[in-house]
């Protein structure tokens, strides 16, 4: 990671990234059609399940995400050089996974195959940073600093990427729902990367976000298209790559804390591995009402999820519990940047003033938002209490980690070696 003073970061950096923006998200916006086009003649067809009149929408819609990406990659060959190793990593990484997630649409991976698969896609970060063609740094954690993981955390890259791809790709399934969470974390990453003066960070999500957007005016209720696994794979690898190189790692944990909520349930409630097309079939987590409400299932088998967690109080029209995962995610990118904030004031306490100042100023800010938020989306209260008893959780079990295994003499052993 390099800070905005090591980048030198200046106006012609910010006039670029305007510029980025407005450009990718032209691209994006005017391929989608072509993409739509295009899958409609090879028959991807996906049918909208949670509307009565079961209308048929153009699937893999997602293959537009990768062109915008791919060209968003090139121009910052181009706009920023001093990054060249790290994008062209990113590049094969993002295709890598396109054409993994492609392949899933057409064929339909088993879960196991699709976890590998996730796992090589972060294979190229690994192996680059292995033979030094790439840095990446150890992540830092808020209270305990950065962790002294030079010889484990290269390991752990690949799951990084496997985590955010396949936490993605679980909680998708309504207009909208997967590209307007996303873009909301990514919204918040942007803003922790400023927070913790990553500048990787933050040149990387700002032609995401104008990216995001673009889908998503196109796949919100209702829907003209839906991203398939191309693009909910390839949303969560570069949502990896930005929380790696950007060293972000536990502000992207917070943002997708209700993705990683909605997975944990899911897998703890079915107690194996299936895909979500198996799922629906064996054990729906939801029942759609000939009124076109959605309600949750009542089913002892039924599969446990974020979707089912909310319907519980009631059921719902599809748009309406849309907003209640927006709602949740504002919550969880919240907690992003309380995060942010965390790490800086663990590592930097001759600006600690300025930190408490700043944390002040977010919290009337942002406090008065989420009051707002938890009187008009009731729903998402308890959830919102259970996160952050996990937050709390992971952090103790981190620590845990730092303390016991992290300072042992065979860390310190290696390290003189």
């Amino acid at each position: 990671m390099q800070s905005f003073s090591e980048y030198q970061f200046g106006v012609v950096e910010i006039i670029n990234l305007v510029i980025l923006f407005i450009i990718i998200f032209i691209i994006t916006y005017f391929v989608i059609p072509f993409v739509i086009k295009f899958t409609r003649s090879k028959g991807w067809i996906g049918i909208d399940i949670h509307k009565v009149e079961k209308p048929e929408v153009a699937e893999s819609g997602g293959i537009s995400i990768v062109i915008g990406l791919c060209f968003a990659l090139v121009f910052m060959l181009i706009l920023f050089p001093s990054l060249t190793n790290e994008l062209l990593v990113i590049i094969l990484t993002i295709i890598i996974a396109g054409v993994i997630g492609l392949i899933d649409d057409r064929k339909k991976l088993s879960s196991i195959k699709k976890i590998i698969l996730t796992i090589i896609t972060g294979g190229p970060i690994f192996i680059l940073n292995f033979i030094n063609f790439i840095d990446v740094d150890s992540p830092t954690i808020p209270i305990l600093g950065m962790l002294r993981l030079n010889y484990i955390y290269p390991f752990v890259l690949p799951v990084i990427i496997a985590v955010t791809t396949n936490t993605v790709n679980m909680l998708e399934g309504y207009n909208g729902e997967g590209s307007g969470t996303c873009l909301i974390a990514v919204i918040f990453m942007f803003l922790s990367g400023l927070i913790w003066n990553s500048a990787q960070a933050v040149i990387y999500s700002v032609p995401f976000i104008a990216i995001l957007l673009a889908f998503f005016l196109y796949n919100k209720y209702p829907a003209k298209v839906f991203p398939g696994d191309v693009g909910t794979i390839t949303i969560g690898a570069m949502i990896g790559c930005i929380a790696i190189f950007g060293s972000i790692e536990v502000p992207t944990f917070c943002v997708l804390l209700g993705h990683v909520f909605n997975s944990f349930y899911v897998l703890s409630s079915i107690r194996r591995l299936l895909e979500s097309s198996q799922i629906q079939i064996k054990q729906s987590d939801i029942i759609f009402l000939e009124n076109g409400k959605i309600k949750a299932s009542r089913e002892d088998d039924a599969a446990m999820s974020l979707p089912r967690l909310l319907l519980a109080k009631g059921e719902l029209t599809e748009p309406e519990l849309v907003k209640n995962f927006f709602a949740l995610s504002f919550i969880c990118g919240q907690f992003a940047i309380i995060a942010a904030l965390s790490m800086q004031w663990t590592l930097y306490y001759d600006n600690l003033a300025f930190l408490i100042i700043s944390g002040i100023i977010f919290i009337l800010i942002c406090g008065s938002f989420s009051l707002i938020i938890y009187w008009k989306f009731p729903r998402i209260r308890g959830i919102s209490i259970i996160m952050v008893t996990l937050l709390t959780c992971g952090i103790v079990f981190v620590w845990f980690i730092d303390w016991f295994i992290v300072q042992t003499p065979l860390n310190v052993l290696w390290s003189a070696v």
